[in-house]
């Protein structure tokens, strides 16, 4: 989630409309931040965090967008300092390498669905959800009356 990150921390930098510098300043937040753990995704661990880890990146995205907006400092060398950049801790002193250019590619083809405010995997639950409140309250059912939900998937 450590480039959803830093991608969402620019994206918002932009819509904040924070200058060059302060948009520089809190993306070098976003790499030092660092990343979760992996593990909620895998054996033995999977969890329920991959539901809302993406959120959780893009909340603190929007966290940190807002720092620098007020004046947060930002550190110039996050990825490349001595011992303790993102390249020496996170990639064994080897730089990022980006294996394709900036653009429009995931727009254009990683599949998209923005319905609502979930990660592509909870867009079918929600959507659920959405048909079966409208079809619970013609029937005079409301929410008060719904003891529990369970979702497989």
């Amino acid at each position: 989630m450590l480039l959803v990150k830093v991608a969402s921390t620019a994206v918002v930098g932009r819509l904040l409309g924070l200058s060059r510098d302060e948009i520089v300043n809190a993306i070098s937040l976003a790499w030092v931040d660092g990343q979760s753990l992996r593990t909620y995704r895998h054996a033995p661990n999977t969890g329920s965090r991959k539901s809302w880890a993406a959120g959780d990146a893009t909340s603190r995205a929007v966290r940190l967008a807002l720092m620098a907006r007020t004046g947060e400092m930002g550190y110039p060398t996050a990825l490349s300092a001595k011992t303790w950049g993102f390249y020496d801790v996170s990639l064994k002193g080897e730089p990022l390498k980006i294996s394709r250019g900036y653009g429009s590619y995931v727009m254009e083809n990683v599949l998209f669905k923005i319905s609502y405010p979930a990660e592509f995997h909870a867009q079918t639950a929600v959507e659920a959800a959405m048909q079966i409140h409208g079809r619970l309250a013609e029937l005079g059912v409301g929410p008060e009356q719904i003891e529990r939900i369970t979702v497989r998937t």
